[in-house]
């Protein structure tokens, strides 16, 4: 009897290493701090009026909308013509037709999905030392950060598998009560 205790033992002991190894796995992805996703838009510069820059671009909002109503934030914008990273501080949607976005410099960046056209504010060339007009390609930049909770959740998840195969091996393992 003792020998099928043994045996079961060893088998179980044997699968907790891959549960073990998944486990871990898992308590890794959970604790990812931040997803990035990035889409990059062509830009065409039309003309420069008043303040402003004014550009056609191929940015579509519909791909935007979705990635923002999943909990996406737009983090950044990069320039690829001035190699320029601009931090984003405040942004939102004007009747889902205009995005409207404001950079750490108070640089003010413009998107009227229903026109295609892109506005910067003049200002855009003194701060960032570059031509805007020059501007052809730029990404935007959206991040996620998950919630404490959602890290918390994954965690506790990750170590179901290991606690059902700790309770297994003590139950086989476990003396039994002599009368």
């Amino acid at each position: 009897m003792k020998w099928i205790k043994v045996a079961i033992g060893a088998v179980i002991a044997i699968s907790i290493i891959p549960l073990v190894v998944l486990s871990v796995i898992n308590i890794k992805k959970s604790l990812e701090t931040e997803k990035k996703i990035t889409i990059t838009f062509v830009n065409d510069y039309s003309h420069h009026s008043f303040d402003v820059y004014l550009f056609t671009n191929t940015l579509s909002n519909e791909e935007l909308i979705d990635y923002v109503e999943k909990g996406y934030t737009i983090s950044n914008l990069y320039d690829y013509t001035n190699d320029i990273t601009i931090t984003i501080i405040n942004w939102n949607f004007e009747d889902l037709v205009v995005l409207e976005m404001f950079d750490n410099n108070s640089v003010e960046y413009k998107f009227n999905f229903s026109s295609g056209y892109t506005i910067i504010n003049n200002s855009y060339d003194s701060i960032y030392n570059a031509n805007a007009k020059d501007i052809v390609l730029m990404d935007i930049i959206l991040t996620k950060n998950p919630t404490k909770n959602h890290k918390l959740i994954a965690t506790l998840i990750s170590f179901v598998p290991i606690i059902f195969a700790g309770g297994v091996l003590l139950y086989f393992y476990k003396p039994f009560k002599k009368d």
